[in-house]
């Protein structure tokens, strides 16, 4: 009979830690920030609002949103959204062709060749526009990846 409890203590161990799901990486708003230069032109500076018009409303990004922020690099300003999860920041991105950095949105940040290489650089944040879609392991945008035109050839 012994034997037989400790067979059901461990069958249901077993399971417990079997149906665990591993917790996606997140970044705190601290550990994104402290990803890029504290000085220089790469450093990031927090914009804030100038009245209640002026912050970002977490709502128009939709389910797991925890917070909005205004940040400013390279003298180019985007727009940080927190999520919960990965999973939700990457939803949201693939909507609004954004970027991430695991479960951050970085928006206005596509079509900006600045900010699309400082995010990639210091971020390893990836677009979620269908059309900047690169070949694996290469760097750039598919513009920068482009043959040479035989009209400019010598």
């Amino acid at each position: 009979m012994k034997s037989l409890n400790i067979f059901a203590i461990g069958l249901i161990l077993f399971a417990a830690v079997g149906c665990s799901k591993e917790k996606e990486p997140t970044y705190l708003k601290e550990e994104l920030l402290g990803m890029a230069p504290a000085e220089g032109p790469d450093k990031v500076d927090v914009v804030l609002a100038r009245d209640i018009n002026d912050a970002v409303p977490c709502a128009d990004y939709g389910d797991g949103c925890l917070s909005a922020h205004r940040f400013r690099t390279r003298d180019l300003n985007f727009i940080a959204v927190e999520f919960e999860t990965p999973g939700q920041a990457e939803n949201a991105a693939k909507k609004i062709y954004a970027w991430t950095a695991r479960n951050w949105l970085l928006d206005d940040v596509d079509g900006e060749p600045l900010l699309e290489r400082w995010a990639t650089e210091h971020l390893k944040a990836k677009s979620f526009n269908p059309q900047k879609k690169t070949k694996e392991g290469s760097a750039g945008t598919p513009a920068e990846n482009a043959p040479a035109s035989k009209a400019s050839a010598p």
